[in-house]
């Protein structure tokens, strides 16, 4: 993570197309300044959420195990799969932003369009902007359903 360049490096992936770079929004990278800044491990090395007594990186058994205590504090019920489940949240939560599928696709480091597909259809993107642009070049149409003076010329190696 890249606090300074808002990035988050992912490195660890099931595939050679998961190793990737995510930007961070501004909300985020303060939240975990102020996290980092609040830990007694701020060498430059050590991590945002680090194991609080060894300053590692946190194993997978430690992280569900304070996941689900997070959770039961809060009231949250039922099967919870700790890491896959926030995944699956954040990348339909982008999809339904209007992010493009393809911007959709590389922040999850998916290999095919296929996988990405999934949370589209479950964001309910319908890509009514791009049908919008279509008309106006195809049509002339703008938005207000009204006609534009004329249509924009069709290339011919279209």
């Amino acid at each position: 993570m890249n606090l300074v360049e808002q990035t988050l490096r992912v490195e660890e992936s099931k595939s050679e197309e998961g190793e990737r770079l995510i930007a961070l929004p501004r909300s985020l990278v303060d939240a975990l300044a102020e996290q980092f800044t609040s830990s007694p491990y701020r060498a430059d090395e050590d991590f945002v959420f680090a194991h609080p007594e060894r300053g590692t990186k946190p194993d997978a058994k430690w992280y569900r195990g304070e996941f689900l205590s997070a959770l039961a504090a809060a009231g949250v019920e039922g099967r919870i799969r700790a890491f896959h489940d926030m995944r699956h949240t954040a990348i339909t939560n982008l999809a339904a932003t209007g992010a493009s599928p393809i911007a959709v696709m590389a922040t999850a480091g998916h290999r095919s369009m296929t996988t990405t597909r999934g949370y589209l259809h479950l964001a309910g993107v319908v890509f009514r902007d791009e049908a919008s642009a279509l008309e106006r070049r195809l049509l002339g149409v703008q938005d207000s359903g009204t006609e534009s003076p004329e249509p924009a010329p069709l290339s011919q190696n279209a």
